[in-house]
């Protein structure tokens, strides 16, 4: 049996964004039974909504190795039988699944094992699951019941500001960062470049400021709400409106310049204007106002 075991683990689905989920899971022998750490490395997902992040998260079993592995030992898996099961579906169409590799330390040796967890595996249960990959799945089931859900657990569309969470400080994470893992998750992406975005600051959250009102200016205006639906569906711009000022100084007859084309943030528009209030001068008058809605989020931004 290994003495400590890593695995790599990449899951990935047919929506999103993110389409792929890394999380590394390390297994390590101690008196009191197995030291289990995880961390979790998200790709961004929607543009300045969902940054990348990376999180944390150990346990400790009170099983031995052998019981976790429930008796197969990685270090004696016949090389052949990973290769058949990894090339049994290579003209398959998969949707989704998981990739993992695992790196057994093997009387002091390091092997790397792969398995590949299909759709068909997870989702049909009349597929005939090849003997180590099942065992593989059976094995993750079980920490993920030890550990708890992964992001991808999370909604996939969200709609409040992200907020940038510190990234915890563990040896592991700082080997995740330094790119000692890399080849393990295999040339497809360096898990070390999403881990180190995950460090870097946000933009500045969506903004909305009254860039003008003419010829009088509202006292003390409320500002419209930036509707979530707009934010996530990443529509900014400025609005211009017009109004009429009743002889109570409320704004009243509110229209707008260009009618339907920001129509998720005109309704907000209309009823923060309809609670502006005007001074004396401008009862029983005309106005007009622009207000800018900003995403403040750059394209290659996360």
């Amino acid at each position: 049996m290994p003495d400590s075991l890593v695995i790599a683990r990449e899951t990935f689905w047919d929506f999103g964004p993110p389409f792929n989920y890394y999380d590394l899971i390390q297994i390590k022998r101690r008196n009191e039974g197995l030291a289990v750490e995880q961390v979790l490395v998200t790709p961004p997902g929607q543009a300045c909504m969902q940054p990348a992040k990376v999180e944390d998260r150990s346990v400790v079993l009170h099983e031995s190795m052998e019981e976790l592995l429930a008796g197969r030992n990685p270090c004696a898996i016949p090389e052949k039988e990973l290769h058949r099961e990894v090339k049994r579906c290579r003209k398959c169409l998969v949707f989704s699944g998981v990739y993992v590799a695992m790196q057994a330390s093997c009387s002091g040796k390091d092997r790397q094992l792969r398995m590949d967890i299909l759709d068909r595996d997870i989702y049909d249960s009349r597929t005939q699951t090849p003997a180590n990959t099942s065992w593989t799945m059976l094995l993750l089931s079980r920490l993920n019941d030890s550990l708890g859900p992964g992001s991808e657990a999370e909604p996939m569309f969200k709609v409040e500001v992200a907020v940038r969470k510190p990234v915890p400080n563990s040896p592991l994470i700082g080997q995740i960062v330094g790119g000692n893992f890399d080849q393990l998750f295999g040339p497809q992406v360096e898990v070390s470049k999403i881990a180190q975005e995950a460090s870097r600051p946000l933009p500045p959250p969506p903004s909305v400021e009254i860039e003008s009102a003419a010829p009088f200016a509202p006292v003390s205006p409320v500002l419209p709400i930036y509707p979530p639906i707009a934010k996530a569906a990443r529509v900014e711009g400025l609005v211009n409106v017009t109004f009429d000022v009743d002889m109570e100084g409320k704004a009243q007859n509110v229209a707008f310049a260009d009618e339907g084309r920001l129509k998720m943030i005109e309704m907000g528009v209309k009823d923060a204007v309809m609670q502006w209030s005007f001074p004396k001068e401008a009862w029983g008058r005309s106005g007009r106002a622009s207000i800018r809605f900003n995403l403040n989020c750059h394209a290659g931004s996360s």
